[in-house]
């Protein structure tokens, strides 16, 4: 009897596992297909991240993932930075995420990054943004072929092609 009950409860657990991920080959490895994939860091430094997917397809040490949102702070008194993003390719053994497709870094006081591709460092706090670069603030409008952004938003430098439109403020 007790072994009846075991073997049905073995058999429960693995129809859960096989049901709720999805295994499948691309050439040599194994993809498992995991859904609301999350992963997040509290470091000794005060950096914090958490970034997570509607959908994320593993293997090895990288993560395919699908509609991303995120959030990082880099340091204790630093501003809090969030993300936006389509689709994503996360390096675990690196920290270091791409990102491809209606990408969005913004923050609470109004800053406002978009592009097509980025790539975003998580071990140096590196954001770089390439293809339809462009930067919105209360200040005003900046579009550029490329940017590197650092120093937790405090060092932004762009490259190329660089358009802005100032607003410019009268006071009554």
């Amino acid at each position: 009897m007790l072994n009846k009950f075991l073997l049905i409860n073995w058999i429960s657990f693995i129809l859960f596992i096989l049901f709720s991920t999805g295994f499948f080959v691309r050439g040599d490895e194994m993809i498992i297909e995991i859904d609301n994939p999350r992963f997040s860091e509290k470091g000794l430094n005060d950096k914090i991240y958490e970034i997570k997917a509607k959908k994320g397809l593993k293997s090895d040490s990288n993560l395919e993932l699908f509609v991303i949102e995120g959030k990082f702070k880099t340091e204790e008194d630093g501003k809090w930075i969030y993300l936006e993003a389509d689709e994503g390719n996360f390096s675990q053994i690196n920290d270091f995420i791409v990102l491809k497709n209606n990408i969005v870094f913004y923050t609470d006081g109004g800053e406002k990054f978009k592009s097509d591709k980025a790539t975003f460092d998580m071990n140096n706090d590196i954001i770089k943004l390439d293809e339809n670069v462009s930067h919105e603030n209360t200040n005003g409008l900046i579009h550029a072929d490329s940017s590197v952004i650092s120093e937790n938003f405090n060092n932004i430098e762009y490259t190329g092609n660089v358009s802005s439109i100032l607003i410019t403020r009268i006071n009554d």
